[in-house]
């Protein structure tokens, strides 16, 4: 099979664009997701491709920071007149938020969106004990706002009495201010989508409201995925890949699911083995003359504990995981 450099000047040729391949890698236990720390190479990979007619974004996500991503989508408005994002694959959550700013979503026969509700992550989230971790628990938005329907429409209590003992018994597990939180999310998502589709949806706010609402409130569950044939039926501009552009986008996902180990699991055992520090590549940002990896370096070390942390009791064997390195960098 080509290299992928060759994949992504083939498939610039085929739709008469530049591309820019960017994938955060769900491989077991070193997942990553869409974070503002891509920016920086971001903006090295659109300053070397330049001011263009055309740009294509092709992403495998399963999604990230929903401000990272509208920034995002903002940067490629500003180096090309047309974007489009290329689909092969999955392209979940914030990677289906910026599929909205483009002028043209060009999916596979497998590509995969997914609702845009976001789950919220803050010190006032309950919290749950994990290995002697404290850790707190995401709260999704959509499952306050289900709660909340449930008390009215299923179990039927619609009296402001009811419903106050409602709230404060969800108040009482779910602090407040995460609550606010929650509320600001959703409303924030909504109207960062709403500004990507008013990119390039002129003159039909009615079909940007029914794309808003479909991708935050009406699929219930942010693991739905949707395929390209639902994407359009609700509006979204999603064109089916022709077939050589989908065998192109298909191999570049195949070769950096292949550099990025995305169908074997990291195992903390197999890779203590040895004194030397391993190196887990977890992202890839490439165009045709530019490269950045996302990596994390560990030193890992078998080290005898004592239980408790005290004096007495059998020593018992665990890794101790001390990351070194981690970040994009040019390769």
């Amino acid at each position: 099979m080509p290299g992928r450099k060759e994949l992504i000047e083939a498939l610039e040729k085929v739709r008469g664009s530049s591309v820019l391949a960017y994938a955060t890698g769900d491989r077991e236990n070193q997942a990553i997701q869409i974070g503002d720390d891509v920016l920086p190479p971001i903006a090295q990979h659109l300053g070397a491709i330049g001011k263009v007619t055309k740009l294509d974004l092709l992403m495998y996500s399963r999604g990230g920071n929903t401000l990272t991503g509208f920034a995002l989508a903002n940067a490629l408005r500003e180096f090309a007149e047309k974007v489009s994002v290329l689909i092969p694959f999955r392209a979940h959550s914030c990677a289906t938020l910026i599929a909205l700013s483009a002028d043209t979503i060009t999916a596979g026969p497998f590509a995969q969106l997914s609702p845009i509700d976001p789950s919220i992550t803050t010190p006032h989230n309950p919290t749950i004990q994990e290995g002697g971790e404290t850790k707190f628990i995401p709260v999704s938005v959509e499952d306050v706002a289900n709660f909340l329907a449930l008390v009215r429409n299923e179990v039927g209590l619609k009296d402001e009495e009811h419903l106050a003992s409602a709230l404060a018994h969800l108040c009482g597990r779910v602090s407040p201010l995460a609550l606010g939180s929650v509320y600001r999310a959703r409303e924030q998502i909504g109207m960062l989508a709403t500004k990507l589709l008013a990119m390039h949806i002129k003159g039909d706010d009615e079909r940007i409201a029914r794309i808003v609402r479909v991708l935050t409130r009406e699929l219930l569950s942010h693991d739905y995925y949707i395929g390209r044939r639902e994407a359009r039926s609700f509006g979204l501009a999603v064109e089916d890949a022709t077939t050589e552009e989908a065998d192109l986008m298909w191999k570049l996902y195949e070769d950096v699911a292949q550099e990025l180990k995305l169908s074997e699991p990291w195992n903390w055992e197999t890779e203590a083995q040895g004194t030397q520090p391993r190196k887990s590549v977890q992202g890839v940002l490439q165009s045709r003359d530019l490269k950045h990896v996302f990596s994390t370096t560990y030193q890992i070390k078998r080290v005898a504990v004592t239980p408790g942390g005290g004096g007495g009791g059998k020593k018992q064997d665990t890794l101790q995981i001390t990351p070194i390195d981690q970040g994009w960098k040019k390769v």
